[in-house]
């Protein structure tokens, strides 16, 4: 399969690029310094340092970071090929418009994968020197969809590449879908909310389809996840991922959703990609 020489080239070119190796340094310094900030702020009258407090810690900085930094590496991946020419180059060799798609997405999902994976993987040395316990599984569950949020952003960066023949317009897109998803959603459900019920919040406990409209941006989704996840009571959290919630608010529904965004927006930049006059 010919997309697979696309992404072995993206990943080739990251390393030689040194793109590799800066982001590497960047989630290990992340990861590892997260890890030793929190014996630090996180033993405060709340006994031993473990290993799920430490992961729900890290939730809203994962949060942040993954998805800007995929975006930012994923954005241009189809579109800086389309506006220098070379996609015309790509394409006279034996690969379809698909195969470039599919390789890119994999290609720089792998390089945003290793660097996440790397980072986890200091991290938890940190962690097995410094914390009192370590809850390999809990720990091994939030590195596995850390991953997946990864390659999610990744996908999806690519995809909105895939949609336009410009690297400005591309930027343009990946930064309209970072501040709708992942800043001004909440302010989208207010307003539904609002809509039907003359109120922006709900008043007790959220109706199900609210929590669901919310759990939709793919951040949101994956703390749904992990929190599902993590062992334990985490206060005003545990009201938002209750035991007895719906099938489709529970952490597989979330995984579902995960799985909609890494293979909707890269299909719908496909079909965009193929429908285009390079």
């Amino acid at each position: 399969m010919s997309w697979t020489a696309i992404a072995r080239k993206d990943f080739q070119d990251a390393s030689r690029s040194k793109a590799l190796w800066a982001l590497t340094a960047l989630f290990v310094l992340f990861m590892a310094g997260m890890a030793y900030v929190f014996t630090l702020v996180g033993d405060a009258g709340a006994g031993e340092l473990d290993t799920v407090r430490l992961l729900s810690f890290l939730i809203g900085p994962v949060t942040l970071l993954i998805p800007l930094t995929a975006l930012v590496m994923a954005h241009k991946a189809v579109a800086s090929e389309v506006e220098s020419g070379s996609a015309k180059f790509l394409l006279s060799l034996p690969h379809t418009r698909r195969d470039t798609v599919v390789g890119k997405v994999v290609g720089r999902s792998a390089v945003m994968g290793v660097a996440v994976l790397v980072g986890l993987v200091v991290a938890a040395i940190v962690v097995l020197g410094l914390y009192d316990a370590f809850d390999a599984m809990a720990y091994l569950g939030f590195s596995v969809l850390s991953l997946l949020l990864a390659a999610v952003f990744t996908a999806i960066g690519v995809g909105l590449s895939a949609m336009t023949k410009d690297t400005g317009r591309a930027t343009i897109l990946a930064a309209g879908f970072y501040i709708v998803f992942e800043v001004i959603w909440g302010v989208v459900s207010m307003g539904i909310h609002y809509l039907l019920n003359g109120s922006f919040f709900p008043m007790g406990t959220p109706p199900d389809w609210y929590l669901l409209l919310n759990r939709i941006p793919p951040s949101s989704a994956f703390t749904t996840a992990v929190y599902r996840l993590l062992p334990g009571d985490y206060g005003v959290m545990a009201s938002y991922f209750p035991d007895s919630a719906p099938f489709f608010l529970s952490e597989w529904a979330a995984l579902v959703i995960l799985l909609a965004w890494l293979v909707a927006v890269p299909a719908i930049g496909y079909w965009r990609f193929q429908a285009a006059d390079l």
